[in-house]
Parts: C-alpha cells; sequence; structure tokens
C-alpha cells in the first residue's frame, strides 16, 4: 500500500528523516515508537502524504489497487491523520462547531461544516460519535471540550472520512484512564476493516491489533518487525494513571489554616458557565503560601476551566468572586501575569508567530506571542541559563514549529518562568512527553519550587506527584475531595 525506498524528509533545513526504507502491506497494522524529537511525527506526515520526501533522496509511492503512485493527490483521499497538529488548528483558527458538526465536516471532506446536512449525514454522525462513546457530547461546542475529548471527537471525525490508512498520532494523549481504556477497544474495532497506524512514545499497552512496529531515533530507523506479545494492552483499567485509587478522607479548612501562611488566591462559591453551560459549581478554595495542588479528575471534569479562572481568564457568576490577596497589584493584567504563569495545550497551539526558541522564550518577558523589544544583558543571561537547565541548548535557533510537541512543551515551561512567578498553572504539562523528557520536567519542577514559586497542576498521570502537598479531584465541575 505505501513504499518508502531511501527516503529522506526535511524540515526548515534540518534532516529529520533519513534513508527510510519501508513497506505497508494489507493485514498489517502499524506501531509507530519513538522519544521526542526521534521524527515519529514528520514520518506520519510523510506516509498521509503532507510532507514529501526530500529532492532527490528517494521515492514513496503508493498502491490502492491500481498504478503506482508517486505523488500524494490518490493518498490524501484514502490516508487519514488525526494528531495534535490537526486538534492545535482548531484551537488556533476558533473553530468552535458542535462535536456533531465537526464529524459531519468529516463526511463531506472539508476542514469546516460548508453545507447543511441531510438527515442520514446526521444519523451517521452521531452513530460515529456513539461508536467513541462520544454521543453525549455531540451538541457541545468542540473548543469548550477536554483535550482529551476533543482528540476523540477528531478520531470519530477521521472514521467519517472511511478512510483506507487511519492515522493516529500519539492518540491516548491526554485521556484519563476509562477513555484510553475505551479508545484502546475502538482501535481494535477500526482494525477489523481499515489500516491502523498509530505512534507512542513506549511499546507498551499497545491495541491487541496492532501487528507490526517501527522504532525511530534521530530520524533513524533502530528496529522493524513483529510486536511482542507482552507489549499489547492488559484487560481492564492501564496502571499510572490519575484517579485509579480511591481519595482519601477531605481535609478541614481550618486544620489548613492552622498549618500553612497567607493566603495567594481566595476562590469564594464560584460558578463558571461557558456556553449556557455550568463549567464549575459553587467552588470554595484557597491557595495558602507553600502549598502545591495536583488537580485530578477525568476529561471534561472542569479542570482546565479551573485554572483558567485562577489565571484571569475567566470570572465567577454573580454571586461568586475570587480574590489575590498575595498578589500585588491584581487588577493590572500585566502584572497579574508575571506573578501568575500558564502553561497549557491551547497556549501551544495558540502560539503561531513564527520564532526560534530563544525568541519564544524570551517572549515571556512581556508575556507576549513573539519577542517585542531587545532583551536587557541580564535578561540574555537568563534566557541562556533556562536553555541549558531545560537542555533546549541545540534548538536554540530552530523554529519553534520545526520541534517536536513535546519538545515545545519544554520550551513553554521555560518561557513561563523567566520572572520567577509566584503561582505556575500547568495544565497536563507531562502530555505528549517520552520518559526522559517527563523526568526532564520534573526536575525542572522542583528546581522552579525551590526557587519559590508554587504548582497548581492538572494531569491525569499519578506519576511525579513528589512536587505536591494536596490534591483536588474535580468531578463534574464540583470538587469532590481535597486530601494532602
Amino acid at each position: 500500500m505505501i513504499i518508502l525506498q531511501s527516503v529522506d524528509v526535511a524540515l526548515a533545513g534540518h534532516t529529520v528523516l533519513h534513508d527510510l526504507n519501508w513497506e505497508l502491506r494489507p493485514g498489517e497494522h502499524w506501531a509507530i515508537i519513538g522519544a521526542n524529537g526521534s521524527g515519529k511525527t514528520s514520518f506520519l506526515r510523510l506516509l498521509a502524504g503532507s510532507l514529501w520526501p526530500a529532492p532527490g533522496s528517494g521515492t514513496r509511492r503508493y498502491d490502492f489497487g491500481g498504478e503506482l503512485q508517486t505523488d500524494a493527490v490518490l493518498a490524501l483521499g484514502k490516508i487519514t491523520l488525526v494528531g495534535h497538529e490537526l486538534q492545535d488548528r482548531y484551537t488556533r483558527l476558533g473553530w468552535n462547531f458542535d462535536a456533531a458538526d465537526v464529524v459531519l465536516s468529516g463526511l463531506a471532506r472539508t476542514d469546516v461544516p460548508r453545507r447543511l446536512p441531510n438527515a442520514p449525514d446526521r444519523i451517521r454522525a452521531r452513530g460515529l460519535l456513539r461508536q467513541l462513546k462520544l454521543l453525549h457530547l455531540a451538541d457541545r461546542p468542540f473548543l469548550e471540550l477536554s483535550r482529551g475529548e476533543q482528540r476523540r471527537v477528531l478520531i470519530a471525525r477521521g472514521l467519517a472520512f472511511k478512510p483506507a490508512i487511519l492515522i493516529l498520532d500519539e492518540p491516548v494523549a491526554g485521556l484519563d484512564a476509562s477513555s484510553r481504556q475505551a479508545l484502546v477497544e475502538t482501535i481494535d474495532q477500526i482494525s477489523e476493516h481499515t489500516t491502523v497506524i498509530c505512534s507512542y512514545h513506549e511499546a507498551a499497552n499497545l491495541p491487541r491489533s496492532l501487528n507490526r512496529m517501527l522504532r525511530i531515533k534521530d530520524g533513524h530507523v533502530i528496529e522493524s518487525g513483529p510486536i511482542a506479545a507482552n507489549a499489547k494492552a492488559p484487560v481492564g483499567p492501564l496502571p499510572g494513571v490519575a484517579g485509579a485509587t480511591e481519595p482519601v478522607r477531605q481535609e478541614n479548612l481550618a486544620e489548613r489554616l492552622a498549618a500553612s501562611g497567607n493566603p495567594i488566591i481566595e476562590v469564594e462559591h464560584a460558578n463558571v458557565w461557558l456556553d449556557h453551560r455550568r463549567a464549575l459549581a459553587d467552588i470554595n478554595w484557597t491557595l495558602f503560601e507553600g502549598e502545591h495542588w495536583q488537580l485530578t479528575g477525568p476529561n471534561g471534569a472542569g479542570k482546565s476551566t479551573f485554572l483558567r479562572l485562577l489565571h484571569g481568564q475567566l470570572r465567577p457568576a454573580k454571586g461568586g468572586a475570587i480574590r489575590f490577596p498575595g498578589i500585588d497589584d491584581p487588577g493590572n493584567v500585566w502584572s497579574l501575569r508575571k506573578q501568575i504563569a500558564w502553561v497549557s495545550p491551547e497556549l501551544q497551539a495558540g502560539y503561531w508567530y513564527p520564532t526560534n526558541v530563544r525568541q519564544c522564550i524570551a517572549s515571556g518577558f512581556e508575556s507576549s506571542i513573539g519577542q517585542t523589544r531587545r532583551l536587557k544583558p541580564a535578561e540574555s543571561e537568563l534566557v541562556d541559563e533556562l536553555l541549558e537547565q531545560f537542555e533546549l541548548d541545540q534548538f536554540a535557533d530552530r523554529n519553534v514549529k520545526a520541534l517536536s510537541y513535546g519538545q515545545f512543551r519544554r520550551v513553554l515551561i521555560a518561557r513561563a518562568v523567566v520572572h520567577t512567578p509566584k503561582v505556575l498553572l500547568l495544565d497536563e504539562p507531562w502530555e505528549g512527553l517520552d520518559a526522559g523528557n517527563l523526568d526532564l520536567v520534573t526536575r525542572e519542577l522542583n528546581q522552579i519550587i525551590e526557587r519559590g514559586t508554587q504548582l497548581v497542576c492538572a494531569t491525569h498521570l499519578a506519576i511525579n506527584g513528589a512536587q505536591f502537598n494536596r490534591e483536588m479531584r474535580i468531578e463534574r465541575g464540583h470538587i469532590v475531595s481535597m486530601t494532602s
């Protein structure tokens, strides 16, 4: 179906894939394994036809039952790719259609809905959402869904294309335990009639239908062949995901007042509404000095909305309040941004200004998208220090859009701490990171804490929790437990 012979791929003048020789045959379902920056996403885009082989480097050919094709015209109609890039485009361009309309755009093979659907199309779109256990989201605006919910809706949209090959780039990134398990089962169902190719950081907990593995390192194929049986997903919940254990007792506020310092942020009876839907309900919470909070809960629980409330992007409805007693001049938005920093998939999706890594980190001094002024000598020295601490030296002059998803996440965390903020809000900071980069970010977060910054982090992963001395679980917009 796809044949690669001696293919190189270059991005922004940098060769990211080297001398690829590979074939995809009917009946094969592949797991593409590699660390951040290994070239996985570029490899998938090459297969899907959205990246071309470097001139003179080799040939890519497609065979869908007719003559061999070297261009990607036929492939673009036969292959569907779902990944971070597609999801980020919806966020960046503000495509806030209802989830059912997003799936309908797949039926019409368009980026966005362009015509009124007929009744059979509506039935089929809702059937695809039902297949992925998402029917309850059909009438919800796409941009108000959680990151994990968005990913699954886009997979339903990809199925609407009726592709011969469905490519999923890190499909379980950002999903809670039950959603991961459901998606693994869905991939197995899809593979009964469609060739599936999925990328992962590790060859573990893979769908049982995947029968071939390609491992990439530094743009080179280092392993290719059958998948070992012990790499397949176990039956039941996947390990290492937040929410797998029962919460301990809820801590009394009086106990925290006695044990803690001064309040930094206070939230009182806060209700937050998004598109006529109450996303947070009667939230009462205080961040005291010395506290570092881990927020857990399933996809769509309200964790990201809570962080946006703390960042000042959202306000409580009448009758509720948020106060910043530990923040200097909180009424000044620029002062607030320097003291309360925020890193999220939405920020990453929206950071589209053409800039290199050094300039992106420097933009944190003005909380801008892109560097807006010349740096002072001390600021330049700090940027150099952050490049070294986050192991980004070798990428300093590279365009951020030529980085892997996980590498770009490290850049944005470095950008967020240039002012040593009092509070750092992190929305799924480990999403899209391989084991090595996950450990690196964890180590840097510990250093950020030592410099006096307090963390409030929303995550599905129950690992790397040593930094946190408080945990809050949110379900359906309600705080259901607060523990220490």
